[in-house]
């Protein structure tokens, strides 16, 4: 009746003609948004959110798209953002999960491998302690190397290194079986060697080439990077001296951490070894094993 009346005269009061039908303003709104079908009402919002929704390449859920949606001056209930991407098939892209990543966690290796080094830094003899890590190296547009090192605390000798364009696991299961072979079966014995609780060194394989090897592993505390500082400290001498970031290949990268790695151990003095480079130290002390 109300409806009626307004289309034959467009100046009736509508809050006059409420109060004679005894029926709130609200309450007639509601009986013309339910005559409509839903459909229809959901014709232009679904425009909007769907072009948002597409534009973000079918990757932000309900609290994203409100975000969005918000900062392009619509202004929809959160309820309605997720009744129209379900009603309308808008299914968000979840990432997946990577089924290898957490793996060193859930078998908990870390729980098992105690910090047995405990800062004992200072190693009277070679290959007695080793201390091994992984750091990044940027070079050219944005590209990116990881440099694998492992540092013997007794002359401070970058022993074995490894770059690599991504860091797989079995490119460092064959460094420390190159560095493992070179050493007789007594000085694996009584050899520790080092490391954080990255995944390189909780993985099954890692863990279980020392094991057969004889070699003891050490495990630092869980973000203390302090209980491996030996091998950080080298990282942070290192890329004092390479030139990593004039380079614009994966080669000239090469070239310039054997170059560096080279002059690190043979030529560069140090004043914890007398004043003298790595290599040295490990000639001078060789003649006390």
């Amino acid at each position: 009746m109300i409806r009626e009346a307004l289309k034959k005269d467009s100046s009736l009061c509508l809050s006059m003609m409420c109060r004679y039908a005894e029926v709130s303003r609200s309450g007639y709104y509601a009986f013309l948004k339910n005559e409509e079908p839903r459909k229809t009402r959901d014709f232009n919002s679904l425009r909007v959110i769907r072009h948002h929704f597409e534009k973000s390449r079918r990757k932000a859920g309900i609290v994203t798209l409100d975000m969005i949606l918000r900062r392009n001056g619509h202004i929809f209930n959160h309820k309605k953002i997720a009744r129209i991407k379900s009603q309308y098939g808008l299914h968000t892209k979840i990432r997946r999960r990577n089924p290898y990543r957490g793996m060193s966690t859930s078998a908990k290796v870390h729980d098992l491998i105690p910090n047995i080094l405990n800062r004992n830094f200072v190693q009277p003899l070679p290959d007695q302690a080793y201390s091994t890590d992984m750091t990044y190296l940027y070079y050219g547009k944005c590209e990116k190397a990881y440099l694998s090192a492992t540092k013997d605390l007794g002359t401070n000798e970058i022993v074995s290194y490894n770059l690599m364009k991504t860091p797989a696991v079995s490119q460092f299961i064959e460094e420390f079986k190159k560095l493992l072979s070179k050493l007789p079966e007594h000085k694996k014995s009584n050899l520790l060697i080092h490391s954080d609780q990255g995944f390189q060194y909780t993985h099954p394989h890692y863990v279980n080439l020392l094991e057969q090897s004889g070699v003891t592993q050490s495990m630092s505390r869980r973000g203390n990077c302090l209980d491996n500082a030996p091998i950080e400290n080298f990282f942070g001498t290192f890329k004092d001296l390479a030139e990593v970031k004039q380079c614009k290949t994966y080669e000239e990268v090469s070239d310039e951490v054997r170059r560096t790695i080279e002059y690190y151990n043979n030529e560069r003095p140090q004043k914890g070894l007398n004043k003298k480079p790595p290599a040295e130290c490990r000639g001078l002390l060789s003649c006390f094993f």
